[in-house]
Order: C-alpha cells, then sequence, then structure tokens
C-alpha cells in the first residue's frame, strides 16, 4: 500500500506521542499480564548461528477478577522502534508506525505479587497462540486479552528466528532468520515443536513457579489445552494439533499451510488428525491447501469467511490505530474497512464458541451450526463436516 496524502503522515506522527489505551476487554474476566521465557535445554535452536537452547519469549493473559486495573505498555520500547522500519519495507507505507506502537497501554490487573484482591478461575482451558511469520506476538494482545477475558488462560509465543524481534529480560535480542522462506512447509514443523514443548512445561511446577511467581509451584493440567493461530501461526496450530494429541482443538485465522500438498518426498504437513479444526477466512476463497488438508480432518471442521476483512485484519493493528484516535481508512487496503471492535467481537466470539466446543466434545451450538445468521451477518460458511 502507498500512502500518499501528507496530512496522514503529519497526523500520525504528531497525534500518537500521548499514551493511549486500548479498549477494556469484552468478557466477563479482567485479564492479568505475565511475560518471561521458556528455555527448552534439550533442544538446540535450529536458526541461531552456533549451538543454543531454544529459547521462547511467552505472554501468559490470564482470566482474574480484580477491583481495579492498571495501565501497562503494550510492548517494550525496543520492540516498538523495530517495527516502524520493518513495517516501511515489508508493505511501502510511507509512515512511522512506531509512535502509534510505542504509545499503546492495555488495561490488566495490578502484579498479584502486590495486589491480594486478584483471584484467577481455578485451571481454566488453556489456548496456545502463534503468531503470523516474522510477526512478534506482542502484535495480537488485544485479541488474546479479550479471548482471556471469556474464561481462557492464552498463552502467546515468540518464535525465535521467526519474529523480526525478540526481546529476553537480559536485553538481548534475537532477529528474524530469512532461511526459513528457504523450507517448503516454512517454519510450521518447529513451531509444532515448540508447541509441545510449551505444553510439557505446563506439567512442569518447577518452570510454572519461574513463569508465574503469583502461581507459585504448581502444575496446570494438561487436558484442555488446545491452539490458534494467525497465517504461519494458524497453520502451525493445525499442524501442531495433528502431532500432539494433547492438543485438543486447533483454530487457523487466515493461514496458508506451506507445502500442503507436498513435495515430491516429502510427507504430509498435517497428519490425518480427529481433533475440531475451525478456518477463518478474510474472503470468499478457501485456498488450495485448505482444499488438500481438508481430507485429512476426520472430526468436525468448518470454514468460514469474514466479509471486509484482509489478512492483517486478524491482528491488533485496526484497533489501535482506533485508540489512538487516526481511523483505519487511510490504511483500508491493507487492514480492510469493517470496524475494530466489530472484528474483535468476532474472532472473540467465534474462537471462544469453538474452544468451548471442544472441550465439551459437543460441536453444535447453534452459532457455530449456522442458526443465528443475523447474529454476525458478516460472517458467513464455505464449507463444514462432521458435526
Amino acid at each position: 500500500m502507498d500512502m500518499r496524502s501528507p496530512w496522514i503522515l503529519v497526523l500520525l506522527l504528531t497525534s500518537t506521542t500521548a499514551e493511549y489505551l486500548v479498549p477494556t476487554p469484552p468478557g466477563r474476566y479482567n485479564v492479568t499480564l505475565t511475560t518471561g521465557p521458556l528455555i527448552d535445554y534439550a533442544r538446540d535452536d535450529p536458526y541461531a548461528a552456533a549451538p543454543t537452547p531454544r529459547a521462547l519469549m511467552l505472554s501468559v493473559f490470564q482470566p482474574s477478577t480484580c477491583a481495579s486495573t492498571v495501565s501497562v505498555p503494550d510492548m517494550p520500547s525496543e520492540v516498538a522502534d523495530y517495527q516502524g522500519p520493518f513495517l516501511k519495507q515489508t508493505f511501502n507505507i510511507s509512515v512511522n508506525l512506531s509512535p502509534l506502537l510505542l504509545e499503546a497501554h492495555l488495561p490488566v490487573c495490578p502484579d498479584p505479587l502486590k495486589v491480594s484482591r486478584c483471584s484467577h478461575p481455578s485451571d481454566s482451558p488453556i489456548l496456545l497462540f502463534s503468531p503470523g511469520y516474522s510477526i512478534p506476538r506482542l502484535y495480537y494482545n488485544v485479541l488474546a486479552s479479550a479471548i482471556a477475558s471469556e474464561g481462557f488462560t492464552v498463552i502467546t509465543i515468540d518464535h525465535p528466528g521467526d519474529a523480526n524481534i525478540i526481546i529476553y529480560p537480559d536485553g538481548h535480542a534475537v532477529y528474524n532468520n530469512a532461511s526459513i522462506l528457504d523450507s517448503p512447509t516454512w517454519d510450521t514443523y518447529t513451531r509444532a515443536a515448540d508447541a509441545s514443548f510449551v505444553i510439557d512445561q505446563l506439567s512442569n511446577a518447577t518452570a510454572m513457579a519461574e513463569l508465574l511467581p503469583q502461581r507459585g509451584p504448581r502444575p496446570f493440567p494438561t487436558d484442555r489445552v488446545a491452539m490458534l493461530g494467525h497465517s504461519a501461526g494458524g497453520a502451525s496450530a493445525i499442524i501442531a494439533a495433528s502431532r500432539d494429541p494433547r492438543i485438543r482443538g486447533a483454530i487457523n485465522w487466515d493461514g496458508t499451510i506451506f507445502g500442503s500438498p507436498p513435495p515430491p518426498g516429502l510427507s504430509e504437513p498435517v497428519e490425518v488428525m480427529s481433533q475440531p479444526v475451525l478456518f477463518l477466512s478474510h474472503q470468499d476463497y478457501a485456498g488450495p491447501s485448505w482444499l488438500s488438508t481438508w481430507p485429512r480432518l476426520e472430526g468436525p471442521k468448518l470454514l468460514l469467511y469474514i466479509e471486509n476483512t484482509t489478512h492483517y485484519t486478524f491482528s491488533d493493528m485496526p484497533t489501535l490505530l482506533e485508540a489512538a484516535g487516526q481511523g483505519t481508512a487511510p490504511f483500508a487496503d491493507l487492514l480492510g474497512t469493517i470496524a475494530p471492535t466489530r472484528m474483535v467481537r468476532i474472532l472473540t466470539t467465534y474462537t471462544t464458541a469453538w474452544m468451548n466446543a471442544v472441550f465439551t466434545g459437543k460441536v453444535g451450538e447453534p452459532l457455530l451450526e449456522g442458526e443465528e445468521p443475523g447474529r454476525f451477518p458478516e460472517v458467513s460458511a464455505l464449507m463444514r463436516g462432521n458435526f
């Protein structure tokens, strides 16, 4: 997208220098946010120049009840500063969006170690989230928080060498490794292994006490874990679920499944699986990789599309622009024309409905069956099976 209107440039650079707050999550819970690393000492990072344990960075959004919320930065300044040049080069825009990202703040519960008047529902279902290729997990904080407010623990994952930049607690950074694009399946197999490692660590009391000090040395049950993601992360969610039966269901937000059908000599990325799978598309089009994968999905499966959206509407960017008072109209080609609040509601509602169905074993909710056409007229079903 080529931004040629000079007033847009001036407006964005001059009016996003003050802190602004994104909307409060829409669900019945407030949300706590904890960030930190999980390090797999048994697995070397395939993208590191020297043998290095695979070190993931996570954000953990937990539903909570608290008397008040506080404002915290949406992303570290080093990450926000990096995004302006990255977005300019990637999307051919003339605006530096770093100030927009730098001043965004999230409403979250106070630090539970400092404020005792917060409580979590006991062991809520867990959703792992994998971002789009080269996109840090922080671009999905608003969406993750919204889903968590409906009663899920949402864990967003930065995959080293894939995200354009990851800042670790000790201050060092890891950047994107472009060799990922040389693989016909991109980074999806490594991402799937990352997801399985996170599930392993959920049952590790010591690891959870380090990641979530407020929880203490108490493991999470791993019998109610599912996975979703956007773009390459959505494809990774399905691939991970097909390889790890502990992942009870998957949602793919608009992600091509690279390597499907596979090149000669390679196996299908998605193995035959029985877990429920939901596809959400930005247009009324079932991509070839989805059609190739569809017969391998033996459980409930549903393909929906959302009108007036693009591939990048499935992120926080529209919400951030709106919350900063900028509006999304100048970026319609890139972000679509659907109202950001409406898009958050659609993604949260369908994700919640699908995952509740996954964990109850009853994929028969009226919304998913298409029995409430007036509720979200922007959403239509292209394919469904095994209901």
